[in-house]
């Protein structure tokens, strides 16, 4: 299988650059799409020459693969369809509304025997992806995901909307199981909280604070990692990250990358602190998760985020929900 046929279920904003970004991946047949809002599958088929679908049958009996753009309300319904048709899935973040529909989706994709890959997109962004030589175990987290104003996330929770970017990422850094967790929030405009805080208290005696606005006048997106001998900072804006460590008691570091920014040195050993700077590799985050999804269907490997990877996430989101409403 050289090229995999593909659809879209929902083209708002984000579904379009599905679209997008599967006319430029090699592997991706763009079959076409189907949409609610008969204007626009007029706009959406006019603009890009891509077929529009009446119903989601039609889309479905035309493709090996889709991904649902939908709100997440929708998600359960599209996902567990496709995966009756045979067809492999991938369904946009949060997985779904509840872990009763997040486990449907499991469920009948395994029934299915077909691939689900969910859209947690900062796991393809550069900042995240330069980790992968580094030694991580941290002890303390700090996490700020601030943005505008923009009703089109009203329908759901800060915490589902953004927060749960960082709640995945942490998920993935930390490898212990949760203790407890703390929240408060506020709710400005939304009928939700719009501004959020949360401490999520690790078995190990790790922690993670992490913070999530909708109503803020700057744009930040920036994770702290604080452990023994290293300090990472990401920015997931910029896609770059940060990271001093200190050298070996030789004075030297095992990375010749880094350079030395302070000396620490005391009682006779010889301690400096390192600096290094990871910059964007320009690999666009979007076209990357969709491209890797397609590549597991075609090599019949697991997915990049998994079905219980997102579950896992969904549950942390959904407890600080409930505690930030108290």
């Amino acid at each position: 299988m050289d090229k995999i046929k593909v659809g879209v279920i929902g083209v708002g904003h984000l579904g379009e650059l599905h679209l997008k970004k599967y006319q430029s991946i090699p592997e991706a047949e763009l079959t076409g799409f189907f949409d609610v809002n008969e204007d626009i599958n007029k706009s959406i088929s006019d603009d890009y020459g891509i077929r529009s679908c009446s119903s989601v049958d039609e889309l479905l009996n035309q493709v090996d693969a889709v991904s649902i753009v939908v709100p997440t309300t929708g998600h359960r319904d599209a996902a567990v369809i496709a995966a009756e048709k045979g067809i492999h899935i991938f369904v946009e973040k949060p997985i779904a509304s509840s872990l009763e529909e997040a486990d449907d989706i499991i469920n009948a994709a395994i029934r299915g025997n077909v691939k689900l890959q969910v859209g947690h997109i900062e796991r393809f962004n550069p900042a995240f992806r330069n980790l992968r030589h580094e030694l991580i175990n941290p002890k303390f987290i700090e996490a700020h995901r601030l943005a505008s104003f923009n009703p089109r996330g009203l329908d759901v929770p800060v915490i589902l909307d953004l927060m749960i970017h960082d709640i995945d990422i942490i998920l993935r850094l930390m490898d212990s199981e949760i203790n407890s967790i703390d929240a408060s929030g506020v709710g400005v405009v939304g009928e939700t909280a719009d501004i959020v805080n949360a401490r999520i208290n690790f078995e190990n005696g790790a922690v993670a604070n992490v913070t999530a606005s909708r109503i803020s006048q700057k744009k930040m997106r920036k994770m702290r990692i604080f452990q023994k001998d290293s300090y990472i900072s990401l920015d997931f804006v910029d896609g770059e990250s940060e990271i001093f460590r200190m050298s070996e008691e030789d004075g030297k570091f095992q990375q010749p990358e880094f350079f030395p920014v302070m000396d620490l040195s005391h009682n006779d050993k010889k301690r400096i602190v390192g600096f290094r700077k990871v910059k964007n590799d320009g690999k666009d985050s979007i076209e990357l998760e969709l491209s890797t999804f397609l590549q597991s269907i075609i090599n019949n490997t697991p997915t990049a985020v998994t079905g219980e990877e997102a579950r896992d996430a969904l549950n942390i989101a959904l407890q600080i929900v409930e505690k930030s409403a108290g």
